[in-house]
């Protein structure tokens, strides 16, 4: 078999299987990413407040 030959066999051998819709895969992967840094902000905001409202709180207590 010479390396021409392989070109058009894979062709042919490939006629058969269906065409991988790429777009979806990327969107489905970019949605999953887009709500990962989402949820790490959130909790990153909440756990920032926390700390926040427990110095005020121990500030106005007169702990610090």
């Amino acid at each position: 078999m010479r390396r021409e030959d392989i070109g058009p066999l894979l062709s042919q051998v490939s006629d058969d299987l269906p065409e991988v819709d790429l777009a979806d895969r990327a969107w489905t992967a970019g949605t999953i990413l887009r709500r990962r840094r989402r949820r790490t902000t959130i909790v990153g905001v909440l756990v920032a407040v926390g700390i926040a409202l427990a110095v005020a709180t121990a500030f106005a207590s007169g702990w610090l």
